[in-house]
């Protein structure tokens, strides 16, 4: 998000130490202010737990049929949608 510790430490109501504390490893959040992070970078919790634990991100079987139909919705709502025929047009 491109957030300065500074920002983070506001948006989240914690101080700018504690912010960097997270970010070399010298601690956790705790359970709030997991929430408020995941809240002030549009994640989910799980989400969190997984760059925490170093994991992969979720990977999603694109391969799957849609119809034009869902594709109107999701592109509707703000979402780009890479149609594998159409690929070299964008």
């Amino acid at each position: 998000m491109r957030l300065t510790q500074e920002e983070l430490a506001d948006k989240v109501n914690v101080s700018k130490s504690a912010v960097a504390k997270w970010e070399t490893d010298g601690g956790l959040p705790d359970r709030d202010n997991l929430k408020r992070i995941a809240e002030v970078m549009n994640v989910s919790v799980d989400d969190l737990h997984r760059v925490i634990k170093k994991e992969p991100p979720k990977t999603f079987d694109l391969s799957i049929n849609i119809t034009p139909e869902v594709i109107a919705v999701l592109e509707a709502h703000g979402y780009k949608v890479i149609r594998p025929d159409r690929e070299g047009e964008m």
